[in-house]
Formats: C-alpha cells, sequence, structure tokens
C-alpha cells in the first residue's frame, strides 16, 4: 500500500513537473513572440518615419528645383526686355537726333527765306492782297512760309489751302450759318439790334454748335453799305472769337493778316490775340453777292475758321510754343439785303 502510494506520489510529481515545464515554454514563446511583435512595431514605424523624412525632403528639393527654374525663365526674360529696351532706345535717339537735325535745317532755311513783316492793319482786304507773300512770289513759296507778326511775338508756318480745302470749308460753312436753325427766336434787343438765339445742336463730330443772329436795319442805301464793308481795313475785320476777360480796349493789340487770295473775295486770313497765351486762328473769308427773289440784291460775308493736315502737322512740331492756344472751330455770318434805295438790313 506504502509502495503504491509513492508510485503514485512520484508519477503525480512528474506529471507536474512536465506541465510545469509546458507552461513555462509556452510563457517563454509568449514573451518572445511579444516582444517580436513590438521589435517588428518599432521597426516599422521607424520605416515609417524614415520614408515620410526621404518624402518631404525629396518634397522640398523639388520645389527648389521648380523656384530655381522659374527665377531662372524670369532672370532670361528679364536680360531680353531689357537688350530689347536698350536696342529700341538706341532707334529712337537716333531718330530723334535725325528729327532735332531736319528741324533745324528747316528753321535755318526758314530764317533765310522767309518773308519779312508787313504792318497791313491800315489796309483794306484789296490793297493787303497785292502786297501779300503769296501773291508776290506765287512759286517760291508753293510749300509755305513762316508768318511773323509784330513786337517778336511767336510766328508759325503756313501751308497755304488749296482750292479743294477752300471751297470745302466754305460750302461746310454755309450749310451750318447760312440757313436758318430750328427753333430759333428772339430774345431781346441790344443796343438797337434784335437778338435771336436757338438751343446748342451737337454735329457729327459730336462738337456743340451755338447759333446766335443780331439782325437791325439801317438808313443807307445798299451801294454804300456794301462799299464801307469791302474797304473796312483789316484791323477792323470782326474777330470770331476772344479770349475769356477780354476787352475792346485790346481791339489795337490785335494782328490780323492776309495770308492767300484764290479770286477777288475769297481769302485765307491769320488772326492772333495777344496775351499771356496767345490766341491764334487760320480763318477763310468769302464775299457771296447775290439777287433774291424780289430782285433785291443781297451779299454775305462769310468767316470760317479753318485748318489743313499740313497745318496741323507743323503746329504739332512747333508744341515747344506753349504760349499759343489754337482755336479749332467758329465762324460769323453776316448778310447784307437791300430793301430799297435808302434802306438795307
Amino acid at each position: 500500500m506504502v509502495l503504491g502510494l509513492q508510485d503514485w506520489a512520484d508519477s503525480t510529481v512528474q506529471e507536474w513537473t512536465r506541465q510545469v515545464k509546458l507552461d513555462w515554454k509556452r510563457l517563454k514563446r509568449r514573451e518572445h513572440m511579444a516582444r517580436l511583435r513590438t521589435h517588428r512595431k518599432s521597426e516599422l514605424q521607424s520605416m515609417q518615419s524614415e520614408l515620410e523624412l526621404q518624402y518631404r525632403q525629396h518634397l522640398a528639393l523639388l520645389n527648389r528645383k521648380s523656384n530655381d527654374s522659374e527665377k531662372s525663365h524670369s532672370m532670361y526674360q528679364l536680360v531680353l526686355e531689357s537688350d530689347a529696351f536698350r536696342a529700341e532706345n538706341v532707334e529712337l535717339r537716333l531718330k530723334l537726333q535725325q528729327h532735332s537735325r531736319l528741324h533745324s535745317l528747316i528753321l535755318e532755311n526758314l530764317v533765310v527765306s522767309q518773308p519779312e513783316y508787313h504792318d497791313s492793319s491800315k489796309e483794306s482786304l484789296y490793297e493787303a492782297s497785292a502786297k501779300s507773300p503769296w501773291k508776290s512770289h506765287p512759286h517760291s513759296l508753293d510749300s509755305g512760309w513762316r508768318v511773323n507778326f509784330q513786337h517778336g511775338r511767336p510766328s508759325f508756318f503756313f501751308h497755304p489751302f488749296t482750292r479743294e480745302e477752300f471751297d470745302s470749308s466754305i460750302k461746310q460753312a454755309l450749310s451750318t450759318f447760312g440757313a436758318s436753325p430750328p427753333n430759333i427766336k428772339q430774345v431781346g434787343v441790344i443796343f438797337g439790334w434784335n437778338v435771336h438765339c436757338a438751343p446748342p445742336t451737337r454735329r457729327e463730330g459730336k462738337s456743340l454748335v451755338s447759333h446766335a443772329r443780331f439782325t437791325t436795319r439801317f438808313a443807307s442805301s445798299f451801294d454804300e453799305t456794301n462799299k464801307t464793308i469791302a474797304f473796312t481795313e483789316l484791323a477792323l475785320l470782326p474777330l470770331i472769337s476772344t479770349p475769356p476777360r477780354w476787352s475792346s480796349l485790346q481791339r489795337d493789340h490785335v494782328s490780323t493778316q492776309l495770308l492767300q487770295e484764290f479770286e477777288k473775295n475769297a481769302y485765307v486770313m491769320a488772326c492772333n490775340i495777344p496775351g499771356p497765351v496767345h490766341m491764334r486762328y487760320l480763318y477763310l473769308l468769302r464775299r457771296l453777292p447775290c439777287t433774291v427773289s424780289n430782285g433785291k440784291r443781297r451779299v454775305s460775308f462769310v468767316q470760317v475758321i479753318a485748318t489743313t493736315k499740313a497745318n496741323e502737322r507743323s503746329r504739332s512740331a512747333e508744341a515747344l510754343y506753349k504760349e499759343v492756344e489754337w482755336v479749332q472751330e467758329g465762324g460769323t455770318f453776316t448778310t447784307l439785303t437791300e430793301v430799297d434805295e435808302r434802306t438795307v438790313d
């Protein structure tokens, strides 16, 4: 009985020992697997961090290369544009030198050939036309001449009008001022003259046109009045435009010159009104006689500001004369109508 109990105890101890060893091995295996998993996880995290770092470094490198490429391209464009501007600057400087030289030669030639100033203010149109540069030197001045004024006032270069340019401007003036504008009405009387006005209208060129008409009756024959007007001194011809705050007391300082004659009673004129800024304009003067339907005589005196492309180019070339202002538009239309032997309107 004792021997059997001892055998059971031995076998039990051996079994427990075997179980303990198995349990210990399983524990060691679990610990080893846990350490292995931890190590692998750590390696993966380290690898991921390293890959992320490499990615960021590579991305930063690409950005730097892109920026460097853009800067290089911009610098290249800047160099090209700089070279182009430098070449253009040289070309413009050469053109400017040529223009300055040409302008100098023109002025030298004009100083030699320009007509001297002649004061014709006390002469009538017919008297002044006989002494005009255009009539006395018709061939040598085909391309134009320099118009001088008294007291050293700024001169200008005048290009003669063609007959077509003259007739075209007169025709337009007749259509603008010759016919009665719509809605014109009498607005009052001043110094014995009836005053009629029409609302401003806009022309095709978008400029405003204002019409005013002054009418009166004179106790004088048609022939006497017509002769008086025809032989009026240049200094007393009507002014188309005057500067602001201008006074008739300054009338003696105004210079009016006859520049060109196409035929009797068809002229190109120049007017200069001196001041801090000289007001100046070219204008055409035309006398047009006719007989109206009732058999009475009528004569119209047309004055209209005009210019040509050649004269506009000369003004642009002489932009250094900042003290001169050219009037671009304006005109007067004076009509003398026979009423009876001793009366005219």
